[in-house]
């Protein structure tokens, strides 16, 4: 999208710019387009590319969100941290395709922005089909995200199938949470529930109680409540959505051999990353829309 048509689309809309990733975090050789938005209630920051959530700071607060301080900000790669959207598919593809889909690493557009009459900040960001995504999935589609920022972060992630045959459909807003400490947090609103072991032998288990961390962790909850929190020393941040699973994942001691994380960086966040998978995965008849819901509190 054109500098004019951000223009456009920002016009009359207060505490809303567009600034380059590389002049926000000082890192002259890296550049993507960043959408800042700032209001009494907090603020937030997004990349165009993917539509990525890499901040939310309510007001008085920390930020929620956890950002990886090796981090690259470069076309076609995903942002270690923030709210990756993983989408149309989730994990790994039969196929060879790119894993988690192919929204996360391509630029999406400004649809609309506007004020609320709360204080709160909309923005609508849009991604169509198009001849490079029908080559990885071959289905006309409209996606929306539409970010909400107050006190709160309300986010809304819109599918719609545009073609005329049923397709799959994944998803998951795999968000990264700031904490002091992985393995001193607790996760609530779990227990009771099946959920997926995918380290080392696949096993399917119970949870018990509240989840605790001691290490690597990969985990698929299925049919979970509306409502997690991550307890952790210093706030408690409350995760509540409609989808019906929750991923929990951090890579341990792996984490230094994942170059844009780094040994030890690991220590300061927890993936819990609400969405419909695995056997909760849904399939979109011709027409359809399914609209995803999360909104984050501290």
């Amino acid at each position: 999208m054109s500098q004019h048509n951000f223009s456009a689309v920002l016009a009359n809309v207060q505490g809303v710019r567009v600034i380059d990733s590389g002049a926000y975090f000082n890192k002259a050789d890296e550049g993507l387009p960043l959408l800042v938005i700032e209001n009494a209630l907090g603020s937030a920051v997004l990349a165009f590319q993917g539509a990525h959530l890499i901040s939310f700071i309510p007001a008085g607060g920390q930020d929620v969100l956890w950002l990886s301080p090796n981090a690259v900000f470069k076309p076609g790669k995903a942002v270690r941290g923030g709210i990756p959207l993983c989408m149309p598919w989730f994990g790994g593809h039969p196929d060879g395709l790119p894993s988690h889909g192919f929204a996360r690493s391509m630029d999406w557009s400004l649809h609309s922005a506007r004020n609320l009459a709360d204080g709160r900040t909309e923005v609508v960001m849009r991604l169509q089909d198009s001849e490079q995504t029908r080559a990885l999935w071959p289905h006309a589609f409209n996606f929306e995200f539409t970010i909400c920022v107050g006190q709160t972060l309300d986010l809304s992630l819109s599918a719609e199938n545009l073609s005329d045959t049923t397709v799959p459909y994944t998803y998951a807003f795999h968000t990264y949470f700031a904490v002091e400490d992985y393995t001193r947090i607790a996760v609530t609103g779990l227990a009771g529930c099946t959920y997926i072991d995918t380290l080392g032998e696949v096993r399917r288990l119970v949870q018990e109680g509240d989840v605790h961390f001691t290490g690597a962790t990969d985990r698929v909850y299925l049919d979970v409540a509306k409502v997690q929190t991550i307890v952790d020393a210093a706030r408690t941040i409350q995760i509540s959505g409609n989808s019906k699973s929750a991923v929990l994942w951090n890579p341990g001691d792996h984490a230094e051999k994942i170059g844009d994380i780094g040994g030890g960086a690991n220590q300061h966040f927890v993936c819990v990353e609400r969405g419909d998978v695995f056997d909760n995965a849904l399939t979109l008849a011709a027409g359809e829309k399914h609209i995803a819901t999360m909104t984050l509190s501290a």
